[in-house]
Formats: structure tokens, sequence, C-alpha cells
């Protein structure tokens, strides 16, 4: 399941990934590779802690337990669209979709 909503405090979107099946767990270093393979550029990645990446002019932030977090972006379903990619690149995809 993917969650998307607004969040205030910071302004931008808060996406979270969720699995009755199994815990979600992203290895930041194999999704950076992805998403670098796709056009994306990666700013920052600390391995175990969090990913920086530019996506689509949007700095998104990327973390292990499968939260991201949007900034400045102030459409929900176009951030759900974005962390697709994301988990796409993570492996997890069919597991939280």
């Amino acid at each position: 399941m993917i969650i998307s909503k607004p969040c205030v405090t910071m302004k931008g979107i808060v996406i979270g990934a969720y699995s009755w099946e199994k815990p979600v767990k992203l290895d930041l270093r194999k999704t950076a590779e992805c998403l670098e393979e796709r056009g994306y550029t990666v700013k920052k990645l600390i391995p175990g802690m969090m990913l920086i990446v530019d996506m689509e002019g949007y700095e998104v932030s990327v973390y292990p337990s499968g939260k991201i977090i949007i900034k400045l972006l102030t459409d929900a379903k176009r951030g759900e669209e974005m962390a697709r990619v994301v988990y796409d690149c993570a492996g997890v995809l069919e597991v939280v979709s």
C-alpha cells in the first residue's frame, strides 16, 4: 500500500510504503544506481540512512523504511507516481502496490 499526503510543516509530499506480507526495507545503494540509469541525478547517498535524488526538478529524499519526502511538491497524485519509480528501482513495487 502506498500512502501519499501533504506535509504542511515542510511544504511537500510525504509518501509511505506499507505491506502486510513482509517488512518494507529499501537498499539505497541499489535504488540510487537504478535511478541514475533512468536518468535521474543522485545528489547524495548515505548508505543505510538516506538518498537524495533530483527527480523532475524536485528534491526527493528516500529512506530505508520506504518513506519518501518530495520537497515543494503540492500534488499528492504526482508524488505517488514519482514514488512508484523509486519503489520500482528498489524492487519493492509489487510488494507495496
